[in-house]
């Protein structure tokens, strides 16, 4: 059975993906794979006979996608083994067509989240309310990653930084005029002094230097803004 692990939600797909390895299972990495290895692992040829878990990221990047034909060649032909599949984003149609038949496990953001991050307003003591409905059913790292984006996004958009942002590139006419609307009422100053605290936060939390939690420095930052 294939299972493929992908969509919007990177941590709870991650760790869905983590969570089905064992002792025994042997992980490949697309980017670097050798497929003759994949193949023994799978058909028993290998030093350890056969694998009955296969665990293979990658295959859906940029990289990873010269491969995809030559995997999927062999993942088919496999019959008794689970093969898990991950990928950092949701895929398509067009690159899960290589398999046949497979077991989706998509991880969608709660639509709750985007109603949060439109929401988002100066001087909006609701801030901090939406924040916490939303974190009852999303991760409050996947909330953060996603109010960086937002503020990216609006601060791309007021800057005119077409050329560099590729995000600003793709998104689609509604898209671009729901979130000019909402940068218009920020301001680009008042954008560039969130994007500064968004980005000291992010450090903090990363290096560990902040005595406070994530939730309560996106608290603070809400009541803030």
């Amino acid at each position: 059975m294939v299972t493929v692990v992908h969509g919007s939600d990177q941590i709870s797909s991650r760790n869905f993906f983590l969570e089905q390895k064992d002792k025994d299972s042997l992980t490949f990495d697309a980017e670097n794979i050798n497929v003759v290895d994949l193949e023994q692992s799978l058909q028993g040829g290998g030093l350890f006979g056969a694998t009955t878990k296969v665990f293979i990221e990658n295959l859906f990047t940029k990289k990873g996608l010269k491969s995809l034909e030559d995997v999927a060649e062999v993942i088919n032909k496999s019959k008794n083994a689970d093969i898990y599949l991950w990928a950092d984003r949701e895929q398509g149609v067009k690159n899960l067509s290589a398999f046949p038949k497979y077991l989706n496990q998509n991880f969608k953001i709660p639509q709750n989240i985007w109603l949060f991050l439109d929401g988002i307003r100066p001087h909006n003591p609701d801030n901090v309310l939406h924040f916490h409905e939303t974190i009852l059913t999303t991760e409050p790292e996947i909330v953060f990653a996603m109010v960086i984006r937002q503020f990216r996004l609006m601060l791309g958009l007021m800057e005119n930084s077409d050329n560099t942002i590729d995000e600003v590139k793709r998104l689609a006419p509604w898209q671009r005029g729901k979130l000019t609307r909402q940068a218009s009422i920020f301001g680009l100053e008042k954008l560039k002094k969130t994007y500064k605290k968004l980005y000291k936060i992010d450090k903090s939390q990363k290096t560990g230097t902040s005595k406070l939690s994530l939730t309560q420095n996106i608290d603070i930052l809400m009541l803030e803004i």
